[in-house]
């Protein structure tokens, strides 16, 4: 099956068009972890469209136990989430061999002083649009590990 092109509408009227890639390449899995329902749920659908196998959780307890089953691709992580900061999950990645080298996209509304930005693979300030996000994603998944 060709490449086809499909259009998301989110909130507040934007349309986001994206070229849906043949579906036997094989996809990258992106790990989506935002406390923000609708924020993930529009990273879920515009990675998704992009061609990629997005796993959405709603926090870092959720992400570190999916990972514990096996590595993801790239992960997409807010910064500000309950029981668990994007800090403390990207620690908790870091002690797992599997996972140490994974492409981590840190994306958050607050502006942290004391925030190393060369501990995460990309850093985005909210808010983003979904081209930032995508480009993103690419960039990080196209670099050597």
């Amino acid at each position: 099956m060709p490449p086809f092109e499909v259009e998301l509408l989110a909130p507040g009227g934007f349309v986001y068009t994206a070229t849906v890639p043949p579906a036997s390449r094989l996809a990258a899995t992106v790990l989506v972890v935002d406390d923000d329902p609708a924020l993930r749920a529009l990273y879920e659908k515009v990675l998704t469209l992009e061609g990629y196998a997005v796993i959405a959780v709603a926090d870092g307890v959720e992400a570190l136990k999916y990972v514990e089953d096996g590595p993801v691709d790239a992960v997409v992580l807010d910064l500000m989430m309950p029981r668990l900061d994007g800090r403390s999950v990207k620690r908790g990645f870091d002690a797992n061999a599997a996972m140490k080298n994974v492409p981590v996209i840190l994306v958050t509304g607050h502006v942290a002083p004391d925030l190393d930005p060369h501990e995460f693979s990309c850093v985005l300030y909210k808010p983003i649009s979904v081209e930032v996000l995508v480009k993103a994603v690419r960039d990080c998944l196209s670099r050597p590990s």
